[in-house]
């Protein structure tokens, strides 16, 4: 309750200051914490528009998977011509929820003729049209990137401090999680127990005990798991492959391949 509290504290001052609406999504893009928790009127309006929200969603979850496959923020304008930025947050090195705000325009003016012609598709009163045009929050575009800023170090805040999704695992799922996202990067027990602030004996010992396994060979099976994959589906060359599954020399990942499977890389691929 305390993190969520203080949570819910960051974003609503964050949302004095700059007018942004605000919110903190999980990995599957759900909603977690937002202020102000209602959404503006402006898209309020639109999204009561099932088709027009379909649209939105669809521009959201656009945005969301970039940044689920670079890392990196994702600043962009959404179909309405309304400002919109993504940012990763991460729990002990695994993406586990996005940061987000948006809901505000830097040029009214320029954008308006797009932003009305949204709202007439719903609302018949041009009066109230243009009231809810108005409505619409204004950020000149200097101002809009010192808020960038202050939004990444948001992020980076609830990434360092583990304030959103603490406590919720154990170690032993935490490094699954890591090793299946980041089985292609370079991973040794040096690099976990950095990773994970808990010393090699403590990881190995939990993560035995959790699945039964070491973790170097829990690694190597979802390395080869997911070499069978591009060998059966890709078009990749082996030597690819092994770089693309975390082998940095092709020999030993064909050594270990047959040793899983019975058959190298090329053998397993003709009868794939």
């Amino acid at each position: 309750m305390t993190n969520q509290l203080e949570i819910n504290n960051i974003l609503k001052q964050f949302y004095k200051i700059s007018g942004f609406r605000i919110s903190l999504h999980d990995a599957e893009f759900n909603e977690i914490y937002a202020y102000p928790q209602s959404l503006s009127p402006y898209c309020a309006m639109i999204q009561s528009d099932k088709y027009q929200k379909k649209e939105c969603i669809k521009n959201d979850r656009i945005a969301f998977e970039k940044v689920k496959q670079t890392g990196e923020m994702a600043v962009y304008r959404c179909a309405h011509g309304l400002f919109e930025a993504v940012a990763p947050i991460y729990h002990y090195g695994i993406l586990s929820g996005f940061l987000m705000m948006g809901q505000v325009c830097d040029d009214k003016k320029k954008y308006s003729k797009q932003l009305t012609q949204s709202l007439v598709r719903v609302v018949n009163d041009e009066n109230k049209v243009w009231d809810i045009f108005d409505s619409i929050g204004e950020v000149p575009q200097e101002l809009f990137d010192s808020y960038i800023l202050i939004m990444r170090v948001i992020a980076e805040y609830v990434t360092q401090t583990n304030r959103l999704f603490g406590g919720s695992e154990n170690q032993a799922e935490l490094v699954m999680k890591y090793i299946k996202q980041n089985y292609a990067s370079k991973i040794t027990l040096d690099i976990l127990s950095e990773k994970f602030s808990c010393s090699q004996s403590m990881l190995v010992k939990c993560f035995k005990k959790e699945y039964g396994t070491t973790i170097m060979s829990a690694l190597m099976d979802i390395r080869l798991k997911k070499a069978a994959e591009h060998l059966k589906n890709g078009r990749m060359s082996i030597k690819e492959i092994a770089a693309e599954c975390g082998f940095s020399e092709q020999n030993y990942f064909s050594k270990a391949f047959s040793g899983k499977y019975g058959l190298s890389p090329s053998e397993y691929r003709k009868i794939g």
